[in-house]
């Protein structure tokens, strides 16, 4: 059980880093309006792809909303500050 907590603490700590990110990365470029696209295959990064929801989740509580839609297997997100 304590492994179990450890995951889960490691998800959650990943989860706010990379919202974090998002919105940090938005602030320097001065836009309310940004977009990610994140994908299942090897060459992607599969831990952002698989985290996204929980992402979009933590970046709603920050004043961001997330959009997204699936084009031939790729999954665009797109996030717009809530004014």
């Amino acid at each position: 059980m304590n492994d179990l907590t450890a995951l889960k603490e490691k998800r959650k700590a990943y989860v706010k880093a990379e919202a974090e990110k998002i919105v940090n990365g938005m602030v320097r470029r001065g836009v309310t309006i940004d977009s990610l696209d994140t994908c299942d295959y090897p060459n992607w990064d599969r831990e952002l792809h698989h985290s996204m929801l929980d992402i979009a989740k933590e970046l709603l509580e920050m004043g961001v909303r997330t959009s997204s839609v699936v084009r031939h297997g790729v999954s665009e997100w797109t996030f717009t500050v809530i004014v």
